[in-house]
């Protein structure tokens, strides 16, 4: 009996960090406060098909620092997983339903907002190279 409500308990630990994990972070936004509204994806997209101002480029390099800060802050809220994880599950409770590990899989997410972060961070200084070419 005793074993069905760690379980209950662990399963349901879980789904709260699942389900806080694929809200929206509001990292980002505060950058968007100090620096004005971002591009939609939408808008984004369609500024790369057209871009050929400095003003443009620097909007665009705006919009992939912008994602590359919620990238970050993504990563952060799984480095905090990794962390609640290794403090209150028990060894043998570490293993998630279909066997993937949660902190391996927190672990595995945690690097790729990190390298998501780099790659649009690189992107966002690649706008920043084409807006001083184009006020040439």
């Amino acid at each position: 009996m005793k074993s069905k409500s760690i379980k209950l308990a662990v399963l349901s630990g879980m789904l709260a960090l699942f389900v806080a994990a694929a809200l929206p972070s509001w990292a980002g936004d505060d950058h968007q406060m100090k620096n004005g509204p971002t591009l939609t994806t939408r808008e984004a997209k369609a500024m790369i098909e057209t871009a050929k101002t400095p003003k443009e480029h620097l909007k665009l390099a705006q919009y992939f620092n912008q994602k590359a800060d919620q990238a970050d802050a993504e990563a952060k809220d799984h480095d905090e997983m990794i962390e609640a994880y290794r403090k209150n599950l028990a060894p043998q409770a570490v293993k998630a339903p279909g066997g993937v590990g949660t902190i391996g899989h927190c672990e595995f997410l945690a690097k790729s907002d990190r390298d998501m972060a780099k790659a649009l961070r690189e992107m966002a200084a690649a706008h920043e190279e084409m807006a001083k070419e184009a006020a040439k």
